[in-house]
């Protein structure tokens, strides 16, 4: 219970998107809230490197629920994601949705969207 409450005080957006409500047919998005609560509460809150992990796969699926481009990018590029035998799985999936996270901030500023006024 007080591991419950650590995590909580770390995730800001965790009832967003544990909330968060998505197509039946949206696979994905059900698979990455599944990790997303897999990961946060199998981490040890003492330890400041997996503080930072949660805290930013936070972020990122928070980003996720209420960008819309960043998630049909994520949606596309997930399928691609390959976990080698011996690896962790859960740890492979969240270093891979952050570094998409970081690949798309970094580009997102230079991806210039027309809009037509009606």
């Amino acid at each position: 219970m007080k591991n419950n409450r650590e995590v909580i005080r770390h995730c800001p957006h965790f009832y967003t998107i544990i909330n968060f409500e998505y197509y039946s047919n949206d696979i994905v998005s059900e698979k990455l809230i599944e990790v997303y609560e897999k990961f946060i509460f199998s981490c040890d809150m003492n330890e400041l490197e997996s503080i930072s992990k949660v805290e930013k796969l936070d972020t990122v699926l928070y980003k996720y629920i209420t960008d819309y481009s960043f998630r049909e990018q994520v949606k596309l590029d997930i399928n691609n994601v390959r976990v080698k035998r011996g690896e962790n799985v859960l740890e492979t999936i969240v270093g891979t949705i952050i570094n998409y996270f970081d690949n798309y901030e970094k580009t997102k500023c230079r991806k210039v969207q027309v809009t037509r006024w009606i």
